[in-house]
């Protein structure tokens, strides 16, 4: 899926428009992750330039800290929602 944005030529002044792109969707992805929306995974994949781990570490730069579970349901339910991504 493509989703197209109108930004005003004005805010390209320090920034090309694919480094534009890239900021937007780290940030998405950092308060989908946040949020408990994706998985670190997935919001690194929804960036496409980070494995996991600079995922996570970008998500310390912001004071974002990794998520936890508080039971093994929760856990179960993460690796089930993996695998059925994959299928």
């Amino acid at each position: 899926m493509q989703l197209t944005l109108d930004i005003p030529e004005k805010f390209f002044a320090y920034q090309t428009p694919k480094e534009l792109i890239r900021l937007l969707k780290l940030n998405t992805a950092i308060d989908l992750y946040r949020r408990g929306k994706l998985s670190a995974g997935a919001a690194a994949e929804f960036v496409g330039d980070l494995d996991r781990y600079e995922f996570l570490y970008e998500c310390r730069q912001h004071g974002i800290e990794p998520q936890t579970y508080d039971n093994v349901e929760e856990l179960q339910a993460e690796i089930d929602n993996i695998h059925a991504a994959r299928c």
